[in-house]
């Protein structure tokens, strides 16, 4: 009787639902409050295959970010294909109103909490054929996300600090496939300057 009992109680409490994949990106856009617009030290370990022909090299410079999704690659020595994805080494969310939610789950990545988010474009205006997306679910940093072409995957995690009051990626590794071109670029990010009040010049495409 008491089993039943405890079993009727269980069944008749509310269940707490997840939260929607629309609260998870407002509050990841929301992750540094105030934050405007920062840069740091930045250099780029890589190792490549371009064709049939092995490439090893390494670039230093700049990287600048403008929020809410501007981001720009100032490399001395980094290979021309490398300068193309300054998005990959400062990641910006997918505009969520383009895609539809594949799934939606709760698993562990590095021994952190996250949600996995799975994206399938809307409209097939590009390669794209869908996108992975991990959220920290105590923080609501993306530790990792996964491209996926019709030709090729792009895969990307980051190792976040503190610096400041802001949360900041500290260390990335980008995984590329593609028909003409495998390669890994490892970043590391040092010595961030933030709200510089930098102009949007800086981020014009040359």
């Amino acid at each position: 009787m008491k089993i039943r009992v405890l079993l009727f109680v269980l069944l008749s409490l509310p269940v707490l639902a997840a939260e929607s994949v629309e609260q998870i990106f407002e509050k990841a856009r929301s992750v540094n409050p105030g934050l405007q617009d920062s840069s740091a030290d930045m250099s780029v370990d890589i190792n490549a295959v371009l064709g049939f022909i092995p490439y090893k090299t390494a670039a230093g410079g700049k990287y600048y970010h403008k929020h809410p999704d501007k981001n720009k690659l100032d490399l001395k020595d980094a290979p021309s294909w490398l300068k193309r994805y300054p998005n990959v080494f400062g990641y910006k969310l997918p505009d969520l109103t383009r895609y539809n939610v594949l799934k939606q789950q709760e698993v562990d990545f590095r021994g952190q909490p996250v949600y996995k988010i799975q994206l399938v474009p809307k409209q097939h205006t590009n390669d794209i054929t869908n996108i992975d997306i991990y959220f920290n679910r105590n923080d609501y940093s993306v530790p990792k996300f996964d491209t996926f072409y019709n030709k090729g995957h792009l895969y990307v995690d980051m190792e976040y600090t503190r610096s400041d009051k802001y949360l900041v990626c500290n260390k990335l590794s980008a995984d590329f496939e593609f028909p003409n071109i495998t390669a890994t670029a490892t970043a590391t990010y040092n010595n961030y300057m933030f709200n510089q009040k930098l102009p949007d010049s800086i981020f014009a495409s040359k």
